[in-house]
């Protein structure tokens, strides 16, 4: 059996594998309801090198990696905010998915974090794995908004998760 992927705080030199994580999984998640040059559009302006290398030097940023015996597998983004950590993107290779990766990488968000009391993300609607998978891990839906990618207009389900002191937890790295 595969060792479940290490977590661990992205660094620049990580930009390569996490560009290359959040272009397959975005590929896959939002094939069935995106045009492919929307997809296309928004990984070019979104995940651009110069993004994500000021993504990880921005003080108020949380980000971390998988890393399996491939390379990087999983990704996770977050902000904290006074009493809420913000889930900005979690994303895990298809290939990588339903065997914990995701699990760990929110538990690692989340501790990056101590004293927040809940946390935040928004998920698309037609998003089945992503809402599945932050249901099971406790969110719960708190309203939606909409917003246009490329043209074409998205429902974003906005959800939360009760964390209680984020920084007790003591099964993630910091």
């Amino acid at each position: 059996m595969t060792p479940a992927p290490r977590v661990r705080r992205a660094t620049e030199d990580d930009i390569p594998g996490i560009r290359a994580v959040l272009a397959e999984t975005w590929r896959d998640t939002y094939g069935a309801f995106l045009p492919p040059e929307a997809i296309e559009r928004a990984i070019a302006a979104w995940h651009t090198p110069r993004v994500l290398a000021a993504e990880l030097a921005r003080a108020s940023t949380f980000a971390a990696v998988a890393e399996g015996d491939t390379g990087i597998v999983g990704v996770v983004t977050a902000r904290g905010r006074p009493e809420v950590v913000e889930i900005a993107r979690l994303y895990v290779r298809p290939g990588a998915q339903r065997r914990g990766t995701g699990g760990r990488l929110l538990a690692a968000a989340l501790a990056a974090f101590p004293g927040r009391r809940r946390a935040r993300l928004e998920v698309e609607a037609q998003n089945a794995k992503g809402r599945a998978f932050y249901l099971e891990a406790g969110f719960v839906a708190v309203g939606e908004r909409s917003v246009e990618v490329s043209g074409t207009a998205l429902r974003l389900i906005v959800m939360e998760l009760e964390t209680g002191a984020a920084g007790d937890r003591q099964d993630t790295p910091r």
